[in-house]
C-alpha cells in the first residue's frame, strides 16, 4: 500500500458474492489517475478455481507520453499501474495481494521516466495460470500464454501492449537477470543545421523573449529560465524554422562525424558530466557501453491532416546504444554532444575532456521525445537454460526469453512491428505539431550560446545543473 500510495479496505458489507471488493478498485484507480469503467473479474466459477501459479515474465510495448513515467508513483497515472490493473482485472494477480507487489514479487528490467516510451520493457511477477486444465483437452503451456496476453491486453489502453508472456525460473528477476539493454534515440537530420542555419531560422524571435530570460534569470536557474522562455516562442516562430530547417539532409561528412562522435562514449568511462548530482570521483558514474551507433538515415513520410493536405516529409537518423546500464538523462547528454560533434560546434578533445573524473563540464541534453527502449537482453539466463534442459533431456526452450533475436521469433516480430507502426510515427508526428527538436535547437545556439561545454568548478562536487531540460524527462535504469 505504501509504494501505490493508497489504502486499501475490505468491509464485509462491501463484498460480493466472490469476496472481491468492488468499492476498493475504484478507490484504487482513483488515486491512481486511471479513467476507466471496466469492473474486476468477478465470475464465480473462475474466482473459485484454484490455479496453479508460476513464476512468468511479460513483454511490454507503450508509447509514454500520457503517463508519468513507468515505476509506481503516488496519485500518478503510470504505466505499472495500469499494467498492475489489468493484470488483476484478468485474474492473473489475486485481488488479496492487489496494492501489495513484493507479494507476487514484481520486478521491472528498467525505469523509464515521463516520456519515455519503449519497445521492450520486461516484468517478472508471481502470477495464476489461469487458462489451465486437466485432461485431454487441456491446452499447451504456450497456448495458455498466448491466452493469458490476449485476455491481459483486453484490459489495457490501445498505447500499452502486452507483447508477450512466458514461464521463467523461480528465482528470476527482470531487474538483476538483464544482461544488456539497447536504447534507440531519433534523430531528426535538421538536429546538424549549422549555428548560422539555425540563428536565421529563428531571426523571427522577438529581442524582448531574450529579456524576459535575463529578467527570470536573476531568481531562477538556467534550466527554469529556459523553460519559460521557450513557452514564449509562438507558433508563427516555429512555422517559420520548420519551413527553414524540416527540409535539411544530413551530409556525408556530417554523418561520419555523428559516427565518430558516438564511439568516443564507448567502453568505461566516468560520466559524471552527462547526468544530474554525481561528483566525478562518484563510483556509480562509472558505466560500461558496449555500442554506440548511427544507422543510415531514413526519410519518414508525413501525415495526412484533416483537410487532405499533407505534412512534410523528414529525414531522421536512428541512433542505437547498447550498455549495461545508464545514468539519469545520459543517453540525451551523449547525443547532444554527439550531435554537435557532427555540426562542428564542438571538438572531440572536449568531448574527451568531459569524460576525465577531474573534469566538469555544461552539456545540455537532447530532448526525451526521441528516446525508446529497444531491447532487453537475457543471455546468461538463456544460455543456463540450454544448459538445464540439455542436462535433462528436454527439448523444448518456451521457457528461454527469445526477445532480441530475429524476426523468425513471434514475440520479435510484433516488438518492431510496435515499434515501427507506434512509436516512431507518434515521435514524428509529436515533433510535427510541438516543436520539442526546434526548440531544443533554439536553446543551444540562441538562448544559452556560450555557455554549453564551459568548465565548471570543483569536479568532487555532485550538483550538475541542465540547461533547457525537464528534470522529468529522463530515464534511470
Amino acid at each position: 500500500q505504501k509504494i501505490f500510495g493508497i489504502t486499501i479496505e475490505k468491509p464485509e458489507e462491501d463484498k460480493n458474492s466472490c469476496g472481491t471488493n468492488i468499492s476498493s478498485v475504484e478507490h484504487v484507480e482513483e488515486k491512481q489517475g486511471i479513467c476507466s469503467n471496466e469492473g474486476v473479474a468477478t465470475n464465480t466459477e473462475e474466482a473459485a478455481t484454484k490455479f496453479p501459479k508460476r513464476k512468468l515474465a511479460i513483454l511490454v510495448s507503450f508509447l509514454g507520453t500520457k503517463y508519468s513515467g513507468f515505476q509506481i508513483n503516488a496519485e500518478k497515472n503510470t504505466l505499472q499501474a495500469q499494467l498492475e490493473l489489468a493484470l488483476q482485472r484478468a485474474g492473473i494477480i489475486n485481488f488479496a495481494n492487489f496494492g501489495y507487489p513484493s507479494k507476487y514479487s514484481w520486478s521491472s528490467s528498467a525505469r523509464t521516466d515521463k516520456g519515455v516510451h519503449a519497445a521492450a520493457q520486461v516484468c517478472s511477477f508471481k502470477g495464476h495460470m489461469i487458462f489451465h486444465t486437466d485432461g485431454e483437452d487441456a491446452m499447451t503451456t504456450g497456448d495458455q500464454l498466448d491466452a493469458m496476453r490476449t485476455k491481459v491486453n483486453e484490459h489495457l489502453p490501445d498505447d500499452i501492449r502486452i507483447i508477450d508472456i512466458e514461464r521463467v525460473t523461480r528465482n528470476f528477476c527482470a531487474r538483476t537477470n538483464r544482461d544488456k539493454v539497447r536504447y534507440q534515440y531519433m534523430v531528426p537530420s535538421f538536429m546538424l543545421c549549422s549555428k548560422e542555419e539555425v540563428r536565421k531560422a529563428f531571426s523571427s524571435v522577438d529581442g524582448s523573449v531574450l529579456e524576459t530570460k535575463k529578467t527570470v534569470e536573476k531568481n531562477m536557474t538556467p534550466m527554469e529560465a529556459s523553460n519559460i522562455v521557450q513557452e514564449n516562442i509562438t507558433q508563427e516562430v516555429l512555422q517559420n524554422a520548420r519551413s527553414a530547417l524540416y527540409n535539411h539532409r544530413v551530409t556525408p561528412h556530417q554523418l561520419e562525424c555523428l559516427r565518430e562522435g558516438l564511439k568516443l562514449f564507448q567502453g568505461t568511462h566516468p560520466f559524471h558530466n552527462y547526468t544530474r548530482r554525481i561528483g566525478g570521483k562518484d563510483a556509480s558514474a562509472m558505466r560500461y557501453i558496449l555500442s554506440f551507433e548511427a544507422l543510415d538515415p531514413v526519410v519518414l513520410p508525413g501525415k495526412l491532416n484533416n483537410d487532405g493536405t499533407k505534412q512534410q516529409d523528414m529525414e531522421w537518423i536512428p541512433v542505437q546504444i547498447v550498455g549495461q546500464s545508464f545514468l539519469l538523462n545520459q543517453i540525451r547528454k551523449m547525443i547532444s554532444a554527439a550531435v554537435d560533434l557532427g555540426r562542428e560546434v564542438v571538438s572531440d578533445d572536449q568531448i574527451r575532456q568531459s569524460l576525465k573524473k577531474e573534469v566538469r563540464m555544461k552539456v545540455n541534453v537532447a530532448p526525451a521525445q526521441g528516446l525508446f527502449l529497444d531491447r532487453s537482453y537475457f543471455d546468461l539466463y538463456n544460455k543456463l537454460k540450454v544448459k538445464k534442459n540439455t542436462q535433462s533431456g528436454g527439448g523444448h526452450d518456451h521457457d528461454q526469453l527469445n526477445w532480441a533475436g530475429s524476426e523468425e521469433y513471434p514475440a520479435v516480430k510484433r516488438i518492431e512491428e510496435f515499434k515501427n507502426d507506434k512509436i516512431i510515427p507518434h515521435i514524428v508526428h509529436e515533433e510535427i505539431n510541438e516543436g520539442n527538436f526546434l526548440k531544443y535547437l533554439f536553446a543551444q545556439d540562441i538562448l544559452h550560446a556560450g555557455e554549453i561545454y564551459s568548465l565548471l568548478g570543483d569536479p568532487s562536487m555532485s550538483k550538475n545543473e541542465d540547461i533547457g531540460s525537464d528534470e522529468d524527462n529522463g530515464l534511470e535504469n
